[in-house]
């Protein structure tokens, strides 16, 4: 029985997960240009491969408003994100961070492959009706999980390896409930 539960374990584990909102913070009402801008990012710690950010856009707050006080969301800018390696010169990923796929809608979403660890800066550019601005922030990427090794082989694979443990699991109960018949009519 518990190669099944193993077995149904591997079948429903995902390949690899789609996060979409929150996360861990970065930047909270961080100023760029006429904006302030909030950034989270998964995974946590980040690491080698899928890198999610999410960006909340506000209207800075009018003068002698206190800091904690954004003004209103920003829903029609251009968000775009480049992340630099530190260590790889050269080494530049863009992607345009777009309401489209999010979650929360009032949010910009974009997702980044990082090829490799070590220190990358991460750069949030927003250009809208007020203007442009920038604000960026550093993280460091961790080597690849051995969890996220182990099933980047894709769900296919392993839901075969199920369907094999099962068939195995169900086959080994047979031959032990007719052992079990042959000794009862002896």
């Amino acid at each position: 029985m518990a190669w099944f539960g193993l077995a149904l374990i591997l079948l429903f584990a995902p390949g690899s997960t789609q996060a979409h909102g929150g996360g861990l913070p970065q930047l909270i009402n961080a100023e760029a240009g006429p904006y302030w801008v909030s950034v989270w990012t998964q995974p946590d710690p980040v690491r080698v491969g899928d890198f999610h950010i999410t960006v909340a856009v506000s209207e800075a707050p009018e003068p002698g408003a206190s800091t904690r006080e954004a003004g209103d969301l920003v829903l029609d800018a251009t968000v775009l994100v480049q992340a630099e390696s530190v260590s790889q010169v050269g080494e530049t990923l863009v992607a345009p961070a777009t309401r489209n796929n999010a979650v929360n809608k009032l949010f910009y979403e974009a997702d980044l492959t990082l090829p490799t660890e070590g220190e990358w800066r991460v750069d949030i550019q927003v250009n809208g009706a007020s203007g442009a601005g920038n604000a960026g922030f550093d993280v460091e990427a961790l080597p690849p999980s051995a969890f996220n090794t182990l099933f980047s082989f894709g769900w296919p694979l392993w839901a075969g390896l199920s369907l094999i443990l099962v068939a195995i699991g169900w086959w080994w109960a047979q031959m032990t409930r007719r052992r079990e018949d042959g000794v009862q009519r002896a």
